[in-house]
């Protein structure tokens, strides 16, 4: 039996990466705005309540729960 390495990892890796995000505001509309840890401004879908500024989990444009708020460390390899 043969295996691809490449598809094994493929499946490893979400198409939609989850991103650590803090919120800015709640808006009117049901969505959050939200900075992401490079500066970057988005909106995303859910409010999850607590006390602005709060870290979120963010995937495919959904807020998806509260992150832990911790400092955040760059690496590279």
């Amino acid at each position: 039996m043969r295996t691809e390495l490449w598809d094994e990892f493929a499946g490893l890796v979400s198409a939609s990466p989850r991103l650590l995000a803090t919120v800015t505001a709640h808006n009117a509309d049901g969505t959050s705005s939200l900075t992401t840890y490079d500066g970057a401004q988005m909106r995303a879908i859910g409010v999850l309540g607590g006390t602005i500024p709060y870290n979120v989990w963010v995937r495919a444009g959904r807020v998806v729960e509260v992150a832990p708020n911790l400092a955040l460390f760059e690496v590279t390899v």
